[in-house]
C-alpha cells in the first residue's frame, strides 16, 4: 500500500504501472453526482493516466489519506476538511493489482467515519 501511495503523491507513472496487472480494470461510482468515468477503464497505462489525472484536477491539493481495510481489501480514504470524499479500494491478485474501485459518490464517502486511524477496518 505504501508503494502505491508515494507513486500516486509522486505521479510516477511507471512506479504505478510495475504495481498493477497489464490487464487492470478501474471503476468509478460518482453516483451521478460527483465527476466519474462513464465506463469502465481497461489496461495498466490507461488507468494510470486516469488516476493521476484525476488527482491533478479533481482531489483537492489540501487532503487527507489514510489507508484502511474496505469490505474486506486494502483501501485508501481520501479526506477534505476532515470529511471523507472518496474511497479507493484495491484488489490484489498474485502480488499485482487487478481491480481498482473509486467510490465518490457524496452519499456513499459520507457515511465513513470522519478521519479513521490508518488501520481501521471500514465496511
Amino acid at each position: 500500500m505504501g508503494q502505491f501511495l508515494k507513486a500516486s503523491d509522486d505521479g510516477d507513472l511507471q512506479g504505478l504501472v510495475s504495481l498493477l496487472a497489464e490487464d487492470v480494470v478501474l471503476w468509478t461510482d460518482g453516483g451521478g453526482k460527483a465527476s466519474a468515468a462513464l465506463r469502465p477503464i481497461r489496461g495498466a497505462d490507461r488507468v494510470v493516466r486516469f488516476m493521476i489525472g484525476a488527482l491533478r484536477t479533481r482531489v483537492p491539493a489540501q487532503r487527507t489519506v489514510r489507508t484502511a481495510e474496505i469490505n474486506g481489501h486494502p483501501g485508501i480514504l481520501t479526506y477534505a476538511n476532515d470529511r471523507p470524499i472518496s474511497a479507493l479500494i484495491l484488489d490484489p491478485v498474485h502480488g499485482r493489482i487487478q481491480t481498482i474501485y473509486i467510490v465518490s459518490n457524496p452519499e456513499k464517502p459520507g457515511r465513513l467515519p470522519v478521519t479513521p486511524r490508518s488501520d481501521e477496518a471500514v465496511t
